[in-house]
């Protein structure tokens, strides 16, 4: 598996292979493949993200050839539809937005922020025409996401999450990516990790 995601327990794991037509599912206590998931076009599991959707727990997953979101049921391995375009997926539990950047067709360069009750896209967000936006991660309070524009006079836009307004603009070289360390080493849920 070149890159995968973990279910909420941490006991099992969505893998894919960069050359493969199907996903699989480990589970970390019996180490077997228990299913199989229907995932082409090369899908980023590592960006995923889980949040209940109609009363269930789905995890949603971009792909990096197609333009195209996987919506997996997180209780049967089901693909459910396929949504909204996009490349890396961002939220906190707590909030009911995800937000998405958008690496292909005439939205290159935008983020989306999509409600997670409906899949529905409450806001497109463009920080700096024709510059590539991407990698929102949000602060460890919660208030405010930050942006990457990727470019050597690039920046790092800062919204406030309530809002979706922008509140601030760093100056930087190419920001790539941005990790909150404390989501990650407290196994925050339904962040990617």
């Amino acid at each position: 598996m070149d890159d995968f995601f973990f279910d909420r327990a941490y006991s099992e794991v969505m893998g894919a292979a960069r050359n493969a037509k199907m996903g699989q599912v480990v589970n970390l206590d019996v180490r077997k493949k228990i299913a199989d998931l229907e995932l082409s076009s090369m899908p980023h599991l590592g960006s995923g993200i889980i949040f209940k959707y109609q009363g269930r727990d789905v995890m949603v997953t971009p792909h990096m050839r197609e333009n195209v979101v996987s919506v997996i049921d997180m209780e049967n391995g089901q693909k459910n539809q396929n949504v909204r375009s996009g490349f890396f997926y961002a939220q906190l539990r707590k909030h009911p937005y995800a937000w998405v950047n958008v690496f292909f067709d005439k939205h290159r360069g935008v983020m989306h922020v999509i409600d997670k009750k409906t899949l529905e896209i409450v806001k497109t967000i463009k920080p700096e025409p024709g510059k590539t936006a991407a990698h929102a991660e949000f602060t460890l309070d919660g208030q405010y996401v930050l942006i990457s524009v990727w470019d050597m006079s690039g920046t790092l836009p800062i919204y406030n999450v309530k809002t979706l307004k922008e509140v601030k603009r760093v100056p930087m070289k190419k920001p790539w990516g941005k990790y909150n360390v404390f989501n990650k080493i407290n196994l925050s849920k339904g962040t990617s990790h």
